[in-house]
């Protein structure tokens, strides 16, 4: 750079009494804007002069902050314009390294020059400008971006707002809020997973005048959702329990299954149970504190990484089974019925008697069944192999789907019929042997009592009666004999009996 040559003082005084000055500095050019170029991605300078014909060019001057050819942080020369009409430039140049507004705010100030003869001067630098730089953080745990900028530098209290853009994928640029000078974050929640965003920021002065940042592209995470969760199996335990078997989409990015439970439709869901995924073929959750009096609700939840749902299963509920046994009719039977929050499904029935495995009993897409029981009741009397207590339990089959409910049992009042004599040499076979007629009893003993106290007959086999003989095989002599008859009925209840049979001949 040269420099005004210096005067003799005689020769400053001079030209002060002759009414003249020194050759004037140029005018500092005014910045108008530092932007960036949304299609080349390169910095953008623009000024102004008020009288272009009073100077010869400018000088674009750069913030060098690393370069091995110069100290850091200070200004360099990037560009010298020798034509005093252009008053854009994009900084192209690669003489301390390329502009790279991507990665950093870049600054500039714009000097004018003036040559005289063979003497240059130029002008004050104008204000610095500072592109802005944005960046941005995406976490996923809350799918949520973070955009952060450094304020606009050089329009001082001409500063009007930011505005800021975004777009998904290839859709077009929408402006999502404006903000102003000072305020440069933004969290952006309104994301969808495995898509792209791209943003800019846009600052603009009061007079319209604007300024680009840089285009800052985020990724959102690409996650396997699951696209699937069966229900296989649900069952009603006889420990206070409710358990559901279920396959996963094993696929899918789930750390776990949690399941959810509210006992009227009203209540909110409340988390009761949950398991790791260990890409096992299936999965089980448990409700631990069940009634199976109460009809709940239930759904599975896959969650991920961050304890965030991903997916949801169906809702589904237990099966509440009541019954009823019916004593006092003809015919005996037991009475179902049952409540879920299904409508149209196919139910099938098992039921047990005396303990025994359970059965298939019906079909039905009622909500209730009558078990005829009176055949059973009738047979007891020749064949008493029932205890008169009847569980059941039914299953919902919808699909792939299996409900099973409760074991809800009914008990069946005992019947017993006690003749009052018998004749052991009767016409009538029936009327030869002392034998009760029970129905519906278990633990059945048969007692029969001499005239001295001694036991003349005794059997825990209510098929089998007395004949009338005496343990050495003679007829008893007619009389009337004492007896106790002893069994439990359905409930477990112990009934004992006493009374007397008359041996006739």
């Amino acid at each position: 750079m040269k420099h005004l040559k210096y005067f003799s003082l005689f020769a400053l005084l001079h030209l002060l009494f002759q009414g003249e000055a020194f050759a004037q500095s140029p005018e500092s050019p005014v910045t108008d804007y530092v932007s960036v170029n949304t299609v080349t991605s390169k910095p953008v300078v623009s000024w102004t002069v008020t009288n272009p014909a009073l100077i010869n060019g400018y000088a674009v001057k750069r913030f060098i902050r690393s370069h091995p050819a110069v100290p850091d942080n200070t200004w360099h020369t990037v560009e010298v314009i020798n034509n005093p009409v252009i008053t854009v430039y994009e900084d192209v140049s690669t003489v301390y390294g390329e502009a790279n507004p991507d990665i950093q705010s870049e600054i500039y100030e714009i000097t004018a020059y003036k040559i005289t003869g063979s003497d240059t001067t130029y002008s004050l630098p104008s204000i610095k400008h500072k592109t802005i730089f944005l960046t941005g953080e995406y976490d996923y745990c809350s799918n949520e971006i973070t955009l952060t900028w450094n304020n606009y530098i050089g329009w001082g209290n001409n500063f009007s707002r930011y505005e800021i853009y975004a777009k998904e994928n290839s859709s077009l640029f929408q402006k999502i809020q404006e903000k102003n000078y000072g305020d440069t974050v933004l969290k952006y929640n309104n994301l969808h997973y495995n898509s792209e965003y791209t943003f800019y920021i846009k600052a603009v002065r009061t007079d319209g005048i604007e300024s680009f940042s840089n285009f800052k592209t985020i990724n959102t995470q690409s996650i396997n959702f699951p696209t699937y969760l069966k229900l296989d199996y649900a069952e009603a335990g006889k420990n206070n329990n409710f358990t559901i078997n279920f396959t996963p989409d094993i696929n899918a990015d789930t750390e776990k299954y949690v399941l959810y439970k509210k006992n009227k439709i009203f209540n909110n869901f409340t988390i009761i149970d949950s398991v790791k995924a260990d890409n096992g073929i299936s999965s089980e959750l448990t409700d631990n504190n069940f009634d199976s009096e109460k009809l709940n609700y239930y759904f599975i939840t896959c969650r991920d990484y961050c304890d965030k749902n991903i997916f949801i299963s169906d809702t589904f509920s237990n099966i509440i089974l009541h019954t009823e046994a019916i004593s006092d009719k003809t015919p005996r039977i037991n009475n179902l019925k049952w409540a879920d929050m299904y409508s149209e499904q196919n139910y099938f029935i098992y039921r047990s008697d005396n303990n025994s495995d359970y059965n298939y009993l019906s079909e039905t897409q009622a909500h209730s069944f009558i078990d005829d029981i009176q055949n059973i009741y009738e047979n007891q009397f020749y064949n008493p192999a029932v205890s008169g207590k009847f569980c059941y339990y039914v299953i919902l089959k919808s699909e792939n789907f299996r409900n099973k409910s409760n074991i809800s049992c009914a008990e069946q009042k005992e019947t017993y019929f006690l003749p009052n004599a018998f004749n052991p040499k009767s016409d009538d076979i029936e009327n030869r042997v002392f034998k009760p007629k029970v129905a519906f009893i278990k633990s059945y003993k048969l007692t029969i009592y001499g005239h001295y106290g001694d036991i003349i007959f005794e059997t825990d086999n209510p098929d089998k009666g007395w004949n009338g003989r005496l343990k050495n095989g003679k007829l008893a002599p007619v009389s009337s004999y004492l007896y106790f008859l002893t069994f439990k009925n359905a409930s477990g209840k112990t009934i004992k009996l006493k009374n007397y049979v008359t041996l006739v001949y």
